[in-house]
C-alpha cells in the first residue's frame, strides 16, 4: 500500500500516520517530493491520498499530483480529506482518475482542527481533543473498508445540491484565482522575528529564503497556501498584512514537528 499525503500544519500527516499503523505494509509518500520525481508512478495495488481542503476543493499540489502520476499499478484507490467537504471533492478525483481508466473506490473525510486564521479561530484544547478522538474512532471504519476493498462515498443532502454544485465551485474558483494569490503577496514578519529560519525550512514550495536574517517571500514562486510558515514560527512573527493575524492564536498538530513538515520536500522516499 502507498499512502500519498500533503500536509501544512500536520493534520493530514498525522492521519496518514495513524492510517499507516493499520497496515504494516503501508509506505507513506509526501506529494511534494513525488512531484519532484520523473516519472511519477505508483508501485502498489492499493493507493490512497490524504489531504486538507483548500477553499472547498483540492489543494493545487494534490490536483497536480493526480494529473501527473501514473496509477497503473493500482487496483484499489481511496482518498481521505482532513476537513469536512462536499462530495464534489471526491467526484473531482474520480474525473482525474478516469483519464487512466481508474476509479476512486472510497472517499472519506474527518473534521480536524482549523488553521485558516484569516477567517476562523484556532480550536480550543477541548475541541482539539474532541476531533482527535472522533478521528481515531472513525479511522477504524476507514481501515475496515480498505481491508475489505469496499466502496464508500459521502453523499450530500439533496437540498445542498444547488450549493455544492452551483455556488461552491464559483467560490472555490474565486479563492484560487484571486484571494489566495493576493494572500500569498501579503506574508510578512513583525519585529518578533528572530531569524531562526524555520519558516524557510517548512515552506513546501521553496518560496521563502532568509536574507540578512529575515525571511523573504519570492513572488515568482507559487505558494501552496499551506500556512506552515505562519503556524510553525516559534515567535508567531509571521503575519498576513491586513488580515489581523497578529491577534490570532496559532495551531499545528502536536504530534507533528516542523522537521516532519520540511521532510516532505525530500526526494529520498523511494
Amino acid at each position: 500500500m502507498e499512502i500519498y499525503y500533503f500536509s501544512g500544519t500536520g493534520n493530514s500527516l498525522h492521519v496518514a500516520r495513524e492510517l499507516g499503523r493499520c497496515f504494516p505494509d503501508a509506505t507513506l509518500i509526501p506529494i511534494m517530493a513525488a512531484l519532484r520525481v520523473e516519472p511519477v508512478e505508483t508501485r502498489a495495488e492499493v493507493v490512497g491520498f490524504v489531504f486538507p481542503i483548500h477553499a472547498f476543493t483540492l489543494p493545487w499540489p494534490v490536483r497536480a499530483f493526480l494529473e501527473k502520476a501514473d496509477f497503473g499499478s493500482a487496483s484499489y484507490i481511496f482518498a481521505v480529506a482532513t476537513r469536512e467537504c462536499f462530495s464534489s471533492v471526491f467526484d473531482d478525483i474520480d474525473h482525474l482518475l478516469e483519464r487512466q481508466g481508474k476509479t476512486l473506490h472510497a472517499g472519506f473525510y474527518f473534521e480536524m482542527p482549523q488553521n485558516y486564521i484569516p477567517i476562523f479561530e484556532v480550536y480550543s484544547s477541548e475541541e482539539i481533543e474532541r476531533v482527535e478522538a472522533a478521528m481515531l474512532e472513525g479511522l477504524n471504519f476507514v481501515a475496515q473498508t480498505i481491508t475489505e476493498r469496499g466502496t464508500h462515498r459521502t453523499k450530500d443532502p439533496t437540498w445542498l445540491f444547488p450549493l455544492s454544485h452551483g455556488l461552491v465551485p464559483l467560490v472555490s474558483l474565486w479563492f484560487c484565482k484571486v484571494r489566495f494569490p493576493d494572500m500569498a503577496r501579503s506574508f510578512t514578519v513583525n519585529d518578533r522575528c528572530a531569524g531562526c529560519g524555520i519558516c524557510e525550512r517548512v515552506c513546501l514550495s521553496g518560496k521563502i529564503r532568509i536574507e540578512d536574517g529575515q525571511p523573504v517571500w519570492d513572488q515568482t514562486v507559487r505558494c501552496t497556501y499551506c500556512f506552515a510558515c505562519l503556524h510553525y514560527c516559534p515567535e508567531q512573527a509571521v503575519q498576513l498584512r491586513g488580515r489581523k493575524t497578529a491577534d490570532k492564536d496559532r495551531y499545528h498538530h502536536p504530534a507533528v514537528r516542523a522537521a516532519d513538515i520540511a521532510a516532505q520536500k525530500e526526494k529520498s522516499w523511494r
